[in-house]
């Protein structure tokens, strides 16, 4: 694989904030026997403690281009976003490590006095970089094609011959050309049936003259049916189903129903936060306004004058706790007001002072008895999405049933099946089956026919998963 070195522009992430090693509760998804940070872990390892196993907004993590994996404040490691794999209520990120990305080093891109080590946003950074896929030179390809079909055009077959009345065996010396015509067509055959069938081998050009040539020859080999050319197919049947996409082209109103009951768990959560506000921290804080001249302004006349070293030493939360180089930056720009993230000038306009470690204790009780009474109506929408990937995955796995069974009923057909179901890649690459003039695509067109959908589940979204609860 080779990379290309895109430059830095706006980009979604997830952060993950990672805690201290520990044992991983088991049975760990995916079978890990510890989690956490510590020093010296391999790319590999952190990787696997950083992608998952997390419970967090399904689809917000699915539409990230990013993961950056934060520990002690300091960005540890950043991989691309390519999917989500659905493991009970959690999910684990699929994608790959990006060694080298430049906000590897970096403070916490993400910085919030949140518990939650899921957080989402957008910064000015560099993307995922794209993956070229390297193949041989079709000179090469045809220079092995040639130098087969010339080592088969020499290749003789022994003559048979009766040693005695009736009994045949190869002579011991006599030999004869063997059938060069009929390695061709078999050759042909073997490779088009690989392909998923005539049309899909000649979907490069299949309007050329040499292509109609070569469909003749298949076709006078294999039936112009096709109906003896699966028996010629020496690759396994693999396919990947993307089921979110599937979903969109054949039973859209299940989509649009999960679209609606999550507004409506949106709008409920909205209810709740205007009528249980967060605490009114300026009983436990001294808030400071920045002024032209880079001095901190106390907004409450009962304030102390700001300093620097009570700024340093206030009380954090447990395990909140900025690294000192994350703390000096974090300083850097409030002396400067530059964004610490942004790097714009002016974007820094105020700053706290926690009153007291007292003050502090009583701010985070209030703010944690907060969040107790709204996290069961925050926690509908990222329940409905696990609902839906898990419907989702069921509909998936009824199609792989499906396609499995009509594979073993397609004449001639005798190589493994493969199917993976895939419900967290939101854009599927283009050569999805969905639509391929192939086995694999006319399998798969069987299999939509004769599967119920999402669409076909009793109720709403919002019905089913209150009804579960």
């Amino acid at each position: 694989m080779s990379e290309q070195q895109p430059l830095p522009r706006e980009v979604s992430i997830v952060r993950v904030k990672l805690g201290p090693e520990r044992a991983a509760p088991q049975p760990d998804p995916l079978g890990r026997d510890v989690v956490g940070f510590t020093e010296g872990l391999t790319m590999s390892e952190l990787w696997d403690r950083g992608r998952g196993v997390w419970k967090a907004k399904l689809a917000t993590v699915a539409e990230a281009e990013l993961l950056v994996v934060v520990a002690d404040g300091q960005v540890q490691l950043v991989g691309t976003v390519d999917g989500v794999a659905f493991h009970g209520d959690r999910v684990a990120i699929a994608g790959r490590p990006l060694p080298n990305h430049p906000l590897v080093g970096e403070p916490d891109p993400i910085p919030n006095r949140s518990q939650n080590p899921i957080a989402y946003g957008s910064i000015t950074t560099a993307p995922a970089t794209s993956r070229v896929v390297e193949q041989r030179a079709y000179e090469e390809i045809l220079g092995d094609a040639i130098a087969v079909m010339s080592e088969a055009v020499h290749w003789r077959r022994q003559v048979l011959h009766q040693p005695e009345p009736g009994r045949w065996e190869p002579h011991p010396t006599r030999t004869e050309p063997g059938d060069w015509a009929e390695f061709i067509a078999l050759a042909l055959a073997g490779a088009a049936a690989n392909a998923g069938g005539i049309e899909a081998a000649l979907a490069g050009r299949s309007g050329s003259w040499e292509a109609d040539h070569v469909r003749k020859l298949l076709e006078g080999t294999v039936g112009p049916d096709e109906a003896d050319l699966w028996r010629h197919r020496t690759e396994p049947l693999t396919m990947t189903l993307y089921v979110e996409q599937l979903v969109v082209d054949v039973a859209y109103d299940a989509y649009e129903a999960y679209d609606e009951d999550t507004r409506e768990a949106q709008r409920l959560l909205e209810v709740a936060e205007r009528d249980d506000p967060e605490p009114d921290d300026t009983q436990f804080v001294w808030w400071y306004d920045r002024d032209d001249a880079g001095e901190f302004i106390a907004r409450d006349p009962a304030a102390p004058a700001w300093s620097w070293e009570t700024w340093r030493e206030q009380p954090t939360r447990p395990g909140a706790a900025l690294s000192p180089e994350h703390l000096a930056r974090v300083e850097d720009s409030l002396r400067t007001g530059v964004g610490l993230y942004s790097g714009r000038p002016g974007d820094v306009t105020s700053a706290y002072i926690i009153k007291s470690r007292e003050a502090a204790e009583e701010l985070w009780r209030l703010e944690d008895e907060r969040d107790a009474r709204i996290e069961p109506i925050a926690a509908l929408e990222e329940d409905l999405e696990t609902q839906r990937l898990a419907e989702w995955q069921t509909y998936g796995e009824a199609l792989k049933a499906k396609i499995e069974q009509l594979a073993t009923e397609t004449p001639g057909l005798n190589v493994p099946v493969h199917i993976t179901v895939d419900v967290g890649t939101i854009n599927p690459p283009e050569d999805s089956p969905r639509g391929w003039s192939s086995l694999q695509g006319h399998l798969l067109e069987q299999a939509l026919e004769q599967t119920p959908t999402p669409a076909d589940l009793p109720g709403t979204p919002l019905s089913r998963l209150r009804s579960e609860g």
